[in-house]
């Protein structure tokens, strides 16, 4: 199992966007879906492309300006799209959807990912992705059971329970399920966040807690409080 499923919660929960690539400053890149990693050198086109989209990305990323995004990153696409390295491609083409509020593409790109290689970060990504598009209730809530799936296969495999990474991928399946429409998860996850002795564990839980499921159902009523502020 992978930590940086907790990260990815994080990240699609708080920040809505990719990290941005810095593959391009790399010569190499590995190739992860063949049994052996196996090292593709970049090409020079793909290198001056890539380099070009990273010096764009660092022009505007601290000015948090949609506007400027759009105006910088946008036209770079007909080019990402010719980078023939496909890891480096789709990675930055996912951060300029992203950056630039083109979430249909995203969508679409994710997707085709998922039909590529399922794993639980687009998974979960893909529903992140659906509640932008303002898609149905159950479409949603279908989405966050498929993605529960994916993480109860990587609990399965895991051969360490006691391992923190372990007690991560738990605390996100009881968050998908939960989102699916199984309310009394809810409450088994209370008891998850309640049974965690780690304390700075218990404190990211706690917060994810109030990010993703206090404020996921019924939470915009007139003087809604999340829970743990609750006396």
């Amino acid at each position: 199992m992978n930590r940086s499923l907790i990260n990815t919660l994080v990240l699609i929960s708080v920040l809505g966007v990719t990290a941005c690539s810095k593959a391009s400053n790399e010569h190499t890149a590995k190739v992860e879906d063949k049994p052996q990693s196996v090292k593709v050198e970049l090409s020079a086109s793909d290198k001056k492309i890539l380099n070009k989209y990273d010096r764009a990305v660092h022009e505007v990323i601290m000015t948090a300006d949609e506007k400027e995004f759009k105006k910088a990153l946008i036209p770079l696409i007909p080019e990402l799209k010719q980078v023939t390295a496909k890891k480096q491609r789709e990675l930055a083409l996912m951060n300029v959807y992203m950056l630039t509020g083109m979430d249909k593409e995203a969508y679409e790109l994710n997707e085709q990912q998922l039909l590529e290689s399922p794993s639980p970060e687009r998974a979960m990504f893909r529903c992140t992705m659906l509640e932008k598009l303002k898609e149905s209730k159950v479409k949603i809530q279908q989405c966050h059971e498929a993605s529960a799936k994916l993480l109860q296969t990587a609990l399965d495999q895991s051969a360490n329970k006691n391992d923190p990474q372990y007690k991560d991928v738990e605390f996100l399946y009881l968050t998908e399920m939960y989102k699916a429409g199984h309310t009394d998860y809810k409450a088994k996850l209370q008891a998850f966040i309640d049974a965690t002795k780690d304390v700075e564990a218990k404190d990211i839980y706690r917060s994810l807690y109030d990010e993703q499921i206090e404020s996921f159902y019924g939470t915009d009523s007139v003087g809604y409080v999340p829970e743990s502020l609750r006396k």
